[in-house]
């Protein structure tokens, strides 16, 4: 949710305490984790939990991308074809380049991506979680304010694939 209720917008600062709360719930729950939790178990679609945790951290990469006015499909390194038709696709994209990355670097990547997206959401205001989509991806033409992108891949999408790699374990 970008809005504390129906009419007051997240500031800046309640963004960054969201962000860090759910944060901690998924690191809370990765850190207690085998190996072989890890690696071994898997969804219907295949993939473990390690599979969901780097998911995480590419879209937060791409989330720095659009912050830096690049391309959130090149900082991930997407074809801007794939990328137009959609995230299911992207996602499984990302999800064959990146199944068989060892765990080690999955942990790297997840951690060296969450410091830095935290890091430059720290440098925006209030006034700049509200500017739309548009002034930060070349040739977009969206309007909708930035923080909804913010949230959706940060602090709603660790809230989206915790209960999922909770399955997993339980399954």
């Amino acid at each position: 949710m970008t809005q504390i209720d129906d009419q007051t917008p997240l500031t800046a600062q309640q963004l960054q305490a969201r962000i860090a709360a759910n944060w901690q719930e998924l690191q809370t729950f990765l850190v207690g984790l085998s190996h072989e939790q890890m690696t071994g178990p898997s969804d219907a679609a295949g993939w473990t939990i390690k599979d969901h945790a780097i998911h995480i951290a590419l879209w937060e990469k791409s989330i720095i991308g659009l912050l830096n006015a690049e391309s959130r499909w090149g900082s991930i390194d997407i074809d801007e074809a794939v990328w137009q038709q959609g995230f299911e696709t992207v996602n499984q994209v990302l999800y064959q380049r990146h199944h068989d990355l060892p765990l080690d670097e999955v942990y790297a990547t997840l951690a060296a991506n969450h410091e830095a997206l935290v890091a430059r959401i720290a440098q925006l205001s209030d006034s700049d979680l509200l500017r739309p989509q548009r002034e930060f991806q070349a040739g977009s033409t969206n309007d909708e304010p930035i923080i909804g992108w913010i949230v959706g891949d940060t602090f709603e999408h660790y809230a989206e694939h915790l209960p999922w790699m909770q399955a997993i374990l339980n399954a």
